[in-house]
């Protein structure tokens, strides 16, 4: 199964990234992108990317070698065959930075190969997000063309399959280790005593608006420090469990210790 993470720069996703490959090595696995730009401090060949000549990379494109790529920043960014073939012949879950239009064509490109999960982090202000790629030394050139895709990720942010607040380091990494686990097991979530128990009817009414198109508000869910639970939106859930649909999962706030499955 392969994981993407998705959501504006400066968000924080290779670092939530590398927390986790660093606490789960045996379990977890970078999927590099290749990609035309410069090598930034901190990073290295194929952590997280595989940099190669803008010369290279249209190479690979022309003989079928790169199966999605996206021109972001001035930079080309693409995923490889030959590097995910060999990612899949480990049996590793696979975690990957990617923009949410990449993660998008992922889910279509590879829905024979493996299943992809979206996961869109994200923070409160976008004055943090400036704070945060000024402090890493990007170039207030580099600043302002990612400033100008803000909007356009955020209103696109509603077709990723989990959104996070990032709003605590540790507390992110430790929920999105919950979610992975439960998406690779299969066994969906509980609901929380805190949240009521949906009838039959308002499962069957949400169950109705997605056959009539609707797009379903998120189901809320919740890190106790053992797994994720339902806090609100159950029957969200259930109506779209039942009828295979699509609901996407926002995990809101820091863990809440207290919560208790129903």
């Amino acid at each position: 199964m392969l994981f993407a993470f998705v959501g504006c720069a400066g968000v924080g996703k290779n670092t939530i990234i590398r927390d986790l490959l660093d606490a789960h090595r045996d379990e977890y696995d970078l999927l590099p992108t290749l990609t035309t730009r410069a090598m930034r401090p901190g990073e290295s060949e194929g952590n997280p990317y595989c940099f190669v000549s803008e010369e290279e990379f249209k190479r690979q494109l022309d003989e079928g070698l790169i199966y999605e790529h996206q021109f972001i920043h001035k930079s080309y960014y693409g995923g490889s065959r030959l590097i995910l073939e060999k990612k899949l012949q480990e049996g590793k879950a696979l975690l990957k930075d990617i923009d949410i239009l990449g993660a998008n064509n992922l889910k279509t490109i590879l829905k024979d190969t493996l299943p992809v999960r979206s996961i869109f982090l994200y923070v409160d202000s976008f004055d943090v997000l400036l704070s945060r790629l000024r402090g890493r030394g990007d170039a207030e050139t580099d600043i302002q063309l990612r400033a100008k895709r803000f909007e356009m990720e955020m209103e696109l942010s509603k077709t990723s399959d989990y959104m996070v607040n990032n709003l605590d380091r540790e507390a992110t990494g430790r929920s999105i280790d919950a979610l992975i686990r439960a998406e690779r097991a299969g066994k969906g979530f509980a609901r929380a005593a805190s949240c009521a128990e949906p009838t039959e009817e308002a499962v069957n009414q949400a169950a109705a608006r997605i056959r009539a198109g609707e797009t379903l508000e998120p189901v809320l869910l919740t890190f106790n420090g053992t797994e994720l639970l339902i806090t609100d939106g159950a029957e969200r859930y259930l109506a779209a469990e039942r009828e295979g649909a699509f609901v996407q999962k926002k995990i809101t706030g820091l863990p809440d210790e207290t919560l208790t499955r129903a």
